[in-house]
């Protein structure tokens, strides 16, 4: 039997969701028992000599001087930098950022910026993707710089603690997001930082989601929840985190000595809440329009199911649509349909009947025809393309 040592934090979602995949790992075998070890065991070395791995958040060299004095095999999930001898397991940060910045781009949002704790690698890899992905598609992304003052609470209030409060930084945030031209879209770092903002904004009487959309990252439901508006925000699969980190500890035990390639796991999905509802176009019920198409497009709705929703004749709705979005309503309804089949055969494994279902088509023939003739490519050999580059 081998003693597993896990050293997450578990007040926030994110830890419990790696604590179930490791979980889940554990009980598809009969030689894992696992223990909690706690971050003050760190200076307990006999407490750490009793596991024979670990899966650990590594926050600092404190951390990683202590687990490697134990000789034994570490797999970190927190990833701050790789750590020699340590194995890793995290989330695919070029994904996240891509499913950021897809989600405003499609809501048609022309500005953008970014709100983290620069210098944190977390989020800076989810700064970079999402910048990039923002320039392949000609925009620009306005950035929130951390005074040095609130980088020093991070690992303490933000990781460990979760301190659900006001920003240390809230004033410079205040004047930042003050500065910026309206509307915007803000991508934040993870929820935390997203609650803060929004806070900042009530404060200040910035309309959320009308001046400023906001997106975190997480997806951590007290928090989303708790969030007035509720906060939108990204699952970053932590589950599958855990449990890939749970395989790799276990070829380190396998083969002594060898170390497995870090592994990047792509995020679940986009979780869409009040916090980023809305596009930014006039006139308003145009964007009360959208937001019908995208809540009901599982629905075989019509052009006159959204002419009725917006109490608006087919002549005025149609010709608002071909002004603002260079198309009919009908057509626009076919595209965001086809888009979200798109991202269900990117970002899952469900069947494709089941996608098609998902996405408003009545067959599965339909959905693969459409799929095929719009992006050039079969939903298959799509979903195996995207598969491959993530890797």
């Amino acid at each position: 039997m081998k003693t597993i040592g896990i050293m997450i934090e578990r007040q926030r979602m994110y830890g419990r969701r790696l604590c179930e995949g490791v979980i889940r790992f554990a009980r598809e075998r009969e030689d894992w028992s696992l223990r909690i070890v706690d971050f003050s065991d760190l200076r307990a070395p006999r407490r750490l000599t009793e596991c024979d791995g670990f899966i650990a958040r590594v926050m600092d060299d404190e951390a990683e001087s202590a687990l490697r004095k134990t000789g034994k095999p570490v797999v970190d999930v927190f990833f701050e930098r790789p750590r020699k001898g340590f194995g890793a397991a995290d989330q695919n940060a070029r994904f996240v950022g891509q499913m950021a910045a897809r989600h405003f781009i499609e809501h048609r949002f022309t500005r953008f910026a970014f709100c983290g704790y620069n210098g944190r690698s977390y989020s800076d890899r989810r700064l970079e993707s999402f910048k990039r992905c923002l320039e392949l598609n000609h925009f620009g992304c306005a950035v929130y710089h951390t005074p040095r003052s609130a980088l020093k609470d991070f690992n303490d209030s933000v990781v460990l603690k979760e301190h659900f409060g006001i920003a240390s930084d809230q004033r410079a945030m205040g004047a930042w997001i003050e500065k910026l031209e309206k509307p915007v879209a803000v991508f934040c770092s993870h929820d935390m930082r997203a609650y803060q903002l929004i806070e900042i904004c009530r404060e200040r009487k910035i309309r959320i989601p009308e001046d400023v959309a906001v997106l975190g990252c997480d997806d951590d439901e007290l928090v989303c929840l708790f969030t007035h508006p509720t906060l939108s925000s990204i699952d970053q699969n932590a589950v599958e985190i855990g449990y890939a980190a749970a395989q790799s500890l276990q070829s380190m035990i396998d083969r002594p000595g060898t170390v497995p390639a870090p592994v990047l796991v792509k995020p679940l999905r986009l979780v869409e809440r009040d916090s980023s509802r809305i596009y930014p176009v006039d006139p308003p019920w145009l964007s009360d329009a959208m937001i019908f198409i995208r809540r009901n497009i599982s629905r075989n709705i019509t052009a006159a199911d959204v002419h009725f929703h917006v109490g608006k004749s087919h002549t005025l709705v149609d010709a608002a649509f071909r002004k603002t979005f260079g198309t009919s309503v009908q057509k626009t309804i076919i595209k965001e349909r086809l888009s979200e089949a798109k991202r269900l055969v990117q970002e899952t494994d469900l069947p494709f009947a089941r996608i098609a279902t998902l996405s408003g088509f009545s067959t599965v023939q339909y959905f693969c025809t459409s799929f095929t003739a719009t992006y050039g490519i079969s939903p298959s050999l799509y979903r195996t393309r995207m598969a491959n580059e993530s890797v």
